[in-house]
């Protein structure tokens, strides 16, 4: 029996015994690490006194070079390519993108003939040439031959070769009627190489095979999507449609919202109504990512570790104006914030800033079925406080189109006077705001016609809570 290899040492091999052995165990490694000549194995192993074991070959893989590689499969190792092929799975993985290793191995390989074990151990290596041969396999295999579990490896193989023409093959295979082992192993071909795809044909398939009846291919989905340039976008779409309990639940674990500015008016002294800070608290628990509430009246708030963190993440955060009308807020406040918290973020996060709500075609749609079921054919009179400039006017008329009824200025402090050189009273007043605000608070003081109804601030209707925390909830 061979004695341990010692530092400096040279070991000759003679038939191995059991796996288990010592001796064994540490002839491989000293021929693993470049410690013995591969010639003495090589002649064994093709003389026949040396079974061509999985693990002797793993270990030869990568000490040979061309001409020993092409001596070697010229034995009985390229007669019977099983443990070879054994050895290729344990070592090519990690091994075949290095240049000797390609050199030596690929070009004696492509010499031989096609078959399945073969094509797989080809398959380790990035080539045109291989690719090509794993795709005309894959395309002529009939349904009996895809159950074959050595077939079902090709797959990932295929994907490995980070082809993009490659990936109709794959996405079909992935989504046509078919054993879920063959389904399951084209999506792990796309998995491979996910990045090399392109990405529309690719989002189509994933978000298709979201909804898949399949519960393991569903969530692999999902795993793929989040993994996408735009993955976040593309697991929101996913909240739009009806999916298995356990998918939706996945879903809602890979969204990583951004944390969210709230911009809102505020009143005397930067204190924010209750109302819109109930909205906040609610809307960061649907989120699970922080909520601020900033008065345009007050000092910034502060952001703490978590939120800044949770910034990262998501490498974003969003700036949400929940102003009503383009007036000097929007206009001049909006943007200084927003510069604000870039400084504050110091080009690592980015902010988002989005389109006042009052801008929001869905909040306007929104707005107008609320004040007629409220009105219920009565004359309603919507109240704001007065704007100034060619922008606000055009946006006044439009919003007065989208309602369906006319709208007037009002003093926050006197908003009678206004009301009073109305030729008619309307029958119900429409105070244009979230929370309760001077505006709202003199409208109901009594001074008004005894025959108008005030309607209570928005915020104080379910339907545009609901609305609010439905649209603010699924923001990036």
């Amino acid at each position: 029996m061979p004695r341990s290899c010692q530092a400096g040492e040279t070991v000759i091999p003679v038939r191995l015994g059991l796996s288990e052995s010592t001796d064994r165990w540490q002839q491989l490694q000293a021929l693993r690490r470049g410690r013995t000549p591969v010639q003495p194995w090589l002649e064994q192993l093709n003389g026949g006194s040396m079974l061509p074991a999985a693990d002797v070959l793993a270990a030869l893989i990568a000490q040979l070079d061309r001409s020993a590689v092409e001596q070697l499969l010229s034995g009985p190792v390229g007669r019977d390519p099983f443990a070879l092929r054994e050895a290729a799975r344990q070592e090519l993985p990690s091994l075949s993108t290095e240049t000797r290793v390609q050199q030596a191995w690929l070009e004696p390989l492509l010499a031989l003939p096609s078959s399945l074990v073969w094509l797989e151990i080809q398959g380790h290596f990035r080539d045109a040439r291989v690719a090509d041969r794993l795709r005309g396999y894959l395309e002529g295999l009939s349904s009996a031959e895809r159950e074959q579990p050595e077939a079902l490896r090709l797959l990932p193989l295929l994907g490995r070769q980070r082809r993009p023409q490659d990936a109709e093959l794959l996405i079909r295979l992935a989504l046509e009627p078919a054993p879920s082992a063959w389904r399951r192993a084209a999506m792990e071909g796309l998995a491979v190489g996910l990045s090399a795809w392109p990405l529309v044909p690719l989002c189509q398939c994933l978000q298709q095979l979201a909804g898949d009846l399949e519960p393991g291919l569903a969530a692999q989905a999902v795993d793929l999507l989040d993994r996408l340039p735009d993955g976040q976008r593309q697991l929101r779409l996913l909240q739009k449609r009806e999916l298995e309990p356990a998918v939706a639940a996945r879903v809602r674990r890979r969204l990583q919202h951004a944390p969210l500015v709230l911009l809102v008016h505020g009143r005397q002294g930067g204190v924010i109504p209750e109302a819109l800070q109930l909205l906040a608290a609610e809307l960061e628990q649907r989120r699970a990512a922080p909520v601020l509430l900033q008065a345009l009246t007050a000092a910034p708030p502060e952001a703490d570790g978590r939120f800044w963190l949770s910034a990262r993440r998501a490498g974003a955060l969003t700036l949400m104006p929940l102003l009503l009308l383009p007036g000097e807020h929007v206009r001049r406040d909006v943007p200084a914030i927003a510069a604000h918290w870039q400084r504050l973020a110091e080009r690592t996060v980015g902010v988002r800033r989005l389109p006042f709500l009052g801008a929001w075609p869905d909040w306007q749609k929104l707005l107008a079925t609320v004040l007629a079921e409220r009105a219920g054919g009565r004359p309603l009179l919507w109240l704001h406080h007065p704007l100034q400039g060619a922008l606000s006017d055009r946006f006044l008329t439009h919003l007065g189109h989208v309602l369906g009824y006319p709208g007037a200025g009002a003093s926050y402090s006197d908003p009678q006077a206004s009301l009073a050189v109305l030729p008619q009273s309307p029958a119900l007043l429409a105070p244009l705001t979230l929370a309760p605000n001077r505006l709202s608070e003199s409208l109901n003081m009594g001074g008004s016609a005894p025959s108008a109804e005030v309607l209570p601030p928005l915020l104080d209707l379910s339907a545009v809570r609901d609305f609010l925390l439905a649209n603010l909830e699924a923001l990036p």
